[in-house]
C-alpha cells in the first residue's frame, strides 16, 4: 500500500505568453506576489493581463486597486492594448478601488481641533475602503499599483515595514491571489533589498539593461519550484511576452 501524496498547489495562470512556463504553470492561488521594476518596464501592463485573463478565460472577480492614477486613465491606457475593463465592469466581473488621494494627504491633519498624523489616517482609511470591497465582491484576483507611493512617504525602513505588513495582511485575508507593483530603488552594487521583498511571498524583478533589452526573473516564489534565470520579454501592442528560453547576454 502506497502512501498517499499531498494534492497539487492550485496555480492561476498569468495570461502572459512565456511567464507560466517560468512558473512552472502560474502562480499559486491565495499569495501575494511584488512586482518590482524600473520605469517603464510594464508592471502595470503585467498586472492588468493578470487580472484581464482571469475574468475571460476562467470568469473569475478581479479587483484593480489604483494608488497613482484614476480610473479613466487606467481604462482608457488598457482597452488601447485590448483589454476592455469597462466591459468587464459591466459585467460584474471588475472593481477599480481608486486610492491616489493618499499621495495628496499631508503629513499632519485634524480631527476636529486635534492634530493627528495625516499619512497614518490616511492609510487607515485606504486599508479600511480595500477591506470593505474585498469583503463585498469577494474577487479572486487582485492587483495593487503602485505601493511606491507608500514607500516614499515611509523613507524610514522601521516606520514602513509595519505599514506594508498591514497592507499585506489585509491582501492576504481575501484569500485572493495578488499582485502589487513597487519601483525598483536601486540597481547593480548599490541594490539592498527592500522591506517589501520580504513580507511578500513571492517576488518578479523587471529590469532594463543598456542595450535596450528588458528582462523579467522570478526573484522567489515561497514553495514553488519555478525558473530563477532572467530571461527576456518584450512589451508589444497586446501585453507582454516572455522569452521563455531565451538567455539574457
Amino acid at each position: 500500500m502506497t502512501e498517499s501524496s499531498e494534492p497539487a498547489e492550485e496555480r492561476l495562470g498569468s495570461g502572459i505568453n512565456g511567464l507560466d512556463a517560468l512558473l512552472h504553470g502560474g502562480f499559486s492561488k491565495s499569495r501575494v506576489i511584488l512586482v518590482l521594476g524600473e520605469p517603464g518596464t510594464g508592471k502595470t501592463i503585467l498586472c492588468s493581463k493578470f487580472l484581464y485573463y482571469g475574468a475571460t478565460h476562467q470568469n473569475q472577480k478581479c479587483i484593480f486597486i489604483g494608488m497613482n492614477e484614476p480610473q479613466t486613465r487606467f481604462m482608457k491606457e488598457m482597452k488601447a492594448l485590448g483589454m476592455d475593463f469597462g466591459k468587464l465592469q459591466k459585467e460584474d466581473k471588475f472593481r477599480y478601488i481608486d486610492a491616489t488621494d493618499i499621495r495628496r494627504i499631508p503629513e499632519q491633519t485634524k480631527v476636529g481641533r486635534i492634530a493627528v498624523g495625516g499619512r497614518e489616517l490616511g492609510l487607515v482609511n485606504v486599508l479600511d475602503t480595500i477591506q470593505e470591497s474585498l469583503a463585498k465582491f469577494e474577487p479572486q484576483r487582485i492587483a495593487i499599483d503602485s505601493i511606491s507611493d507608500l514607500v516614499f512617504r515611509y523613507p524610514n525602513v522601521e516606520e514602513r515595514r509595519p505599514v506594508i505588513l498591514d497592507l499585506v495582511e489585509t491582501l492576504q485575508s481575501s484569500n485572493a491571489t495578488t499582485l502589487m507593483t513597487s519601483e525598483l530603488l536601486a540597481t547593480g552594487d548599490q541594490r539592498v533589498l527592500q522591506p517589501e521583498e520580504y513580507l511578500a511571498e513571492g517576488v518578479l524583478l523587471l529590469r532594463s539593461l543598456r542595450n535596450g533589452v528588458t528582462t523579467i526573473q522570478i526573484l522567489k516564489m515561497r514553495g514553488q519550484n519555478v525558473d530563477r534565470h532572467p530571461r527576456p520579454y518584450e512589451i508589444t501592442d497586446s501585453g507582454i511576452e516572455v522569452m521563455a528560453t531565451e538567455e539574457v547576454y
